[in-house]
């Protein structure tokens, strides 16, 4: 008789490894309501999050870890080796200015940078 118990439970451990070691969730520990668009965020692959909050725009998120906008010029020099996307996520309630000061450093060390949508319908 064949006993499958050990064989299954190896494969949902790697099942839910996978799942959360997915890079294709963009989500941070603030809640951002994203502006609506028909285009959709290709995959990027290791890219950098950078989250504005909505209640305090001096102070971000990168890789959920919270800096100002000092701090979030020496992480992103620090962080170019590793990789050189950044996602921007943004709430739709977040200054327009706030946003391209943030966009602009980002251009300026050198990132390509996207910025994260709300796929209209969902």
């Amino acid at each position: 008789m064949l006993y499958t118990g050990p064989l299954v439970d190896v494969i949902l451990l790697l099942l839910i490894f996978f799942l959360f070691g997915s890079n294709f969730v963009l989500k941070s520990g603030v809640e951002v309501k994203l502006p609506l668009s028909n285009s959709v965020l290709p995959a990027a692959e290791d890219a950098h999050i950078i989250t504005l909050i909505p209640e305090d725009s001096s102070e971000f998120y990168f890789n959920d870890e919270r800096v100002d906008l000092a701090g979030l010029e020496s992480r992103l020099d620090a962080a170019f080796t590793r990789s050189k996307e950044v996602i921007l996520l943004a709430d739709k309630s977040i200054d327009y200015g706030t946003v391209m000061e943030v966009s602009q450093l980002v251009l300026r060390r050198g990132f390509e940078v996207s910025f994260a949508t709300q796929e209209e319908g969902l």
